[in-house]
């Protein structure tokens, strides 16, 4: 080939393969190595319909101050949820990409301090 003037391509440079860790907290930690809160056992989330209604279990991440750069009110805790009950059931502190608590699995978000 080179002797027709065609030069090959030249052999594209292999990135090794790396384990990233999300910058952003706005994911649940696997390991649960976040040094600024406490993780406590998996918690019974709940909505508040006639009667109280589980819709999924999560951890509660005691000590934080926010979540996604949001200050949490007194009334609210962060968590996580490990396990959906209810895919379909409203998430009662809803954000702008999480509504349904089927999109919330593996995710950091608020939820009401009374319903946990």
């Amino acid at each position: 080939m080179q002797s027709q003037g065609v030069v090959p391509p030249a052999e594209p440079e292999v990135a090794s393969f790396t384990t990233f860790v999300s910058t952003k907290g706005s994911c649940v930690d696997p390991w649960r190595q976040d040094l600024d809160t406490t993780a406590l056992d998996k918690r019974g989330l709940y909505v508040d319909d006639n009667p109280f209604r589980l819709v999924a279990l999560g951890r509660v991440y005691e000590g934080s101050k926010t979540v996604h750069n949001v200050p949490l009110g007194n009334d609210q805790v962060k968590v996580g949820v490990e396990e959906v009950q209810d895919a379909n059931a409203r998430v009662l502190i809803p954000n702008e990409e999480i509504w349904l608590v089927g999109q919330a699995l593996n995710i950091f978000f608020t939820w009401p301090i009374h319903l946990v």
